[in-house]
């Protein structure tokens, strides 16, 4: 089944790459991406550019489009990760869109109880928008906070959702990262649009 296409404007200072299916245009992204960050992060272009393409099969798998990372927030040093993914659903979705999004926003609601939950119309059609905040445990009593802005977006295909999710570790970063999570948000559109 093939996917629609879609375009969006990415946060400025964006550093990341999309993930596709064609794995020629993968690898250069991946080089393109560690040639530009990898002296920052302490390794070698070809080390850094073989972590991203070691990540490739596993965001294909996950529906991952685009990933990285851009500066967000108040202070020096606060970094989001910004995921889109597109999730296809198990049968074409109903005819209503905003039935589609209650659904989506009370399943959101039933699994992440403190979240703020909503239903938003984009450009593109009906969303749901989340944000919620919380604490992130690594191993060896490692925790990390963790604020998440995330928008759950049906396509008009009506086969397919994407989920755009930004995540950072700075709790003064919150409003920034709303802020940037809805830029992008409103900016998706189908890629056989020029805008």
């Amino acid at each position: 089944m093939e996917l629609m296409p879609l375009q969006i404007d990415l946060p400025p200072g964006f550093a990341g790459m999309p993930v596709g299916s064609d794995d020629k245009m993968n690898r250069s992204h991946a080089w393109m991406v560690a040639e530009n960050v990898a002296a920052g992060a302490g390794k070698s272009v070809e080390e850094f550019g073989s972590y991203l393409m070691a990540l490739v099969p596993t965001m294909q798998a996950n529906g991952i489009r685009v990933f990285g990372k851009f500066a967000v927030g108040p202070r020096e040093g606060d970094v989001a990760t910004l995921t889109l993914g597109v999730a296809q659903w198990p049968e074409t979705a109903p005819g209503n869109p905003d039935a589609v999004v209650a659904a989506l926003a009370e399943q959101y609601r039933g699994r992440h109880k403190r979240a703020a939950v909503q239903p938003v119309r984009l450009p593109i059609g009906p969303a749901v928008v989340a944000i919620s905040g919380g604490e992130f445990h690594l191993p060896g009593r490692d925790v990390r906070t963790q604020i998440k802005a995330e928008y759950q977006i049906p396509l008009p295909d009506r086969r397919s959702v994407v989920i755009l999710s930004v995540v950072a570790g700075s709790e003064d970063a919150w409003p920034a990262i709303a802020d940037a999570t809805a830029k992008v948000a409103w900016s998706l559109r189908s890629g056989e649009v020029a805008r």
